[in-house]
């Protein structure tokens, strides 16, 4: 790597790192200051619950603080008239940005596959924190459609992947063709075990003399292939809280099943595409900067590349929340405003070549 590659990189890296710890520390503590009264009694708890916020602050600070850092190490390599040696030295434009580019779009890429872990639930854990002063949760009542059947689920423990009193309904059309009720069930490779069975199957043709109901008890029986529980506890939760293996997995199941997908699709796109935001901003800025500061108020310069990089993401984030409520389709709310700041700064690399 090139001697101004490796000091932009460190200037840049050591302004980021600034800022973002900063700005996660003040987001901890006003969070923990506005929900004070709701937080566990337990210190270890209380322990929990602050390192919890620190990951929910990732998702807003992370972005905006990568565009932060850049403004930050452009400024002071104007005053210092860093910059204008190393275009004096030869160095271009597009050369002098694309180490500090190839790193945000890294961290970026890095947040992204985060979002695979369940560092994306860590919103979730917070709340059950102050719900129930501990991390035991469950999801009561759960009505929902797979592989036409229809499915009641009593108590559904998300983290021991079981659930208790469960009943399925197999259907054909509108009629209904038998009932299976367990008492328990556990998900292990990709399907439901289900324990202390009885299942009633009506008869299809009634007719006086006719057969009736038939009914079985078996100890243990084996259905609902792929039927997640994450999935299941997600479509029920209006949160709508996913990874992105998660988010893609329910798409993938409930497609066909007569369920709105809307918000999971705008969970998943927000997930991927708003990160991006920040490397792409940073190429759109940095070729708006002056050259020195002699020419040009750093001040004046500072505040107006601040300015409109915090209403550029505020209106970013705005139309990801309209997205995920459905306002708007996510393709043109998510999709369309990232794939217009990396054609602008594409048009700008491509100019300065």
């Amino acid at each position: 790597m090139k001697l101004f590659a490796r000091y932009s990189s460190f200037i840049y890296l050591k302004y980021f790192f600034i800022i973002f710890i900063s700005l996660i520390g003040f987001y901890v503590v006003i969070d923990t200051l506005t929900n004070l009264k709701n937080l566990p009694s337990s210190a270890n708890l209380q322990l929990i619950y602050v390192s919890l916020t620190a990951l929910i602050s990732v998702n807003y600070i992370l972005p905006i603080s990568l565009v932060l850092a850049l403004i930050v190490t452009m400024i002071n390599l104007i005053r210092s008239n860093e910059l204008v040696s190393f275009y004096a030295l030869g160095v271009s434009k597009n050369r002098l940005i694309m180490p500090i580019f190839t790193i945000a779009l890294a961290i970026s890429f890095g947040y992204i596959g985060l979002c695979f872990t369940q560092f994306a639930y860590a919103k979730e854990r917070q709340e059950s924190l102050e719900d129930f002063q501990s991390f035991e949760r469950f999801t009561n009542w759960i009505f929902l459609r797979f592989e036409n059947k229809f499915i009641y689920i009593d108590k559904l423990f998300g983290d021991k992947q079981s659930a208790k009193d469960i009943k399925i309904f197999d259907m054909n059309g509108s009629q209904i063709l038998s009932q299976t009720i367990a008492k328990e069930g556990s998900y292990k490779d990709n399907i439901w075990i289900l324990k202390d069975n009885t299942i009633i199957t009506l008869p299809q043709d009634i007719k006086l003399g006719g057969s009736g109901l038939e009914i079985k008890n078996l100890d243990e029986i084996v259905a609902l292939n792929n039927f997640r529980p994450r999935i299941i506890e997600s479509i029920k939760n209006s949160d709508n809280l996913y990874s992105i293996g998660d988010a893609i997995d329910a798409i993938r199941t409930f497609k066909n099943e007569n369920i709105n997908i809307t918000k999971i699709k705008s969970t998943l796109y927000s997930m991927i595409f708003f990160p991006l935001f920040a490397p792409f901003m940073i190429l759109i800025l940095y070729y708006y900067m002056p050259l020195t500061g002699r020419f040009a108020s750093l001040a004046i310069a500072s505040f107006i590349s601040i300015f409109v990089s915090l209403c550029l993401w505020g209106v970013l984030f705005l139309l990801v929340r309209i997205s995920i409520n459905g306002a708007i389709a996510a393709e043109f709310g998510i999709i369309l405003p990232i794939i217009i700041l990396m054609l602008f700064a594409g048009y700008k690399v491509y100019k300065n070549r």
